[in-house]
């Protein structure tokens, strides 16, 4: 997960500030009201990316403006993409004003007056997505017209975008700072893929930011889908309303075929799950079966030529052992 740090580390005297200070840090400078600053809590953490970054926050009720002498002293020049995972919330800006609950998304402009309020008693929590304006495809005329409206997910990108921030909270702290940039370009053109839903703009978006946020809706889709022995090249296409040879067509320039990039990914969720010490009662067949083989002398086969060792070998060889425990006195051998 994200780190994130907390008031319960701050003096009851300073949490106040130490919010205010975080906020104008890591989204823009704001003023802040609380009724009663000495109850104030609040957690949060950022994980920078490269030109993106993504942050968690979860605070008790407080009023936040950013005002035009705020906007002056310090302006990033940021959306901030927000989707509400707990609690509810208002933001009022570009002459918009929204009412937000868990589940709704809302974007906003640190280059416009902003105001926004908790409105739930227990206070709300949220993950943002900072997105820089010049990394942004779209005209700006036309994006600013979603400021402080409630964006639905509604299926596809929306549900694929919540599933991967979600996914980025929680694995963020244990990603690799080279992988991390690797990411800033999948987070933005996620994102912009989002945003020009909403503006029924598609045509707006460059050849190759469509191509890569389709190949990242589809590959999200094969993970998710990973344990299904259904799933095939063509299952996937006409998931995605395409035919095979565009699907095809797509995977082209990753120099692999569709049929591959499921097999291999199924392979290495299987030789994970096979060093995995949690996992060690179960049978090599049934790790297979989990991930979609489901012929256990094809799966050894090919887990063979791939990985140089029969499953259950790989497995006495890569299993830790337990204290007083021979590696091959943990496992329960299987079909393979």
């Amino acid at each position: 997960m994200i780190p994130l740090i907390g008031t319960d580390l701050v003096p009851v005297t300073d949490r106040f500030d130490w919010f205010t200070d975080l906020v104008g840090r890591d989204v823009a400078p704001v003023r802040i009201g609380c009724p009663d600053p000495t109850a104030f809590q609040a957690r949060a953490g950022t994980l920078e990316l490269d030109s993106t970054a993504f942050s968690m926050f979860e605070y008790t009720p407080v009023q936040s403006v950013r005002t035009p002498s705020l906007i002056r002293r310090s302006d990033p020049e940021h959306y901030q993409l927000a989707l509400i995972t707990g609690g509810s919330m208002m933001f009022s800006q570009y002459g918009n004003s929204v009412a937000l609950n868990t589940g709704d998304w809302v974007l906003f402009d640190t280059s416009h007056e902003l105001e926004s309020w908790t409105t739930d008693p227990a206070g709300v929590r949220h993950v943002m997505l900072r997105l820089p304006r010049m990394v942004i495809p779209l005209p700006a005329d036309r994006t600013d017209g979603l400021l402080a409206r409630r964006l639905t997910g509604g299926g596809g990108v929306g549900d694929v975008l919540r599933g991967y921030l979600l996914s980025c909270a929680r694995h963020g702290g244990r990603i690799p700072q080279a992988d991390r940039r690797r990411l800033d370009t999948v987070t933005r053109d996620l994102a912009v893929t989002f945003l020009a839903h909403h503006l029924d703009r598609q045509r707006t978006l460059p050849d190759e930011t469509r191509r890569t946020a389709l190949l990242t809706r589809i590959d999200f889709f094969i993970d998710v889908n990973l344990g299904d022995p259904r799933l095939t090249p063509a299952a996937i296409a006409a998931k995605h309303q395409m035919s095979l040879r565009t699907l095809h067509a797509l995977f082209e320039g990753r120099r692999t075929t569709v049929a591959a990039t499921i097999r291999e990914r199924r392979l290495e969720r299987c030789r994970r799950d096979l060093c995995d010490p949690a996992l060690a009662s179960w049978r090599v067949a049934d790790i297979a079966a989990h991930w979609g083989f489901t012929n256990p002398s094809v799966f050894s086969r090919t887990f063979r030529a791939a990985y140089g060792a029969a499953p259950g070998a790989y497995r006495r060889t890569e299993l830790p052992a337990g204290p007083g425990e021979g590696r091959a006195d943990r496992i329960v051998s299987g079909a393979c």
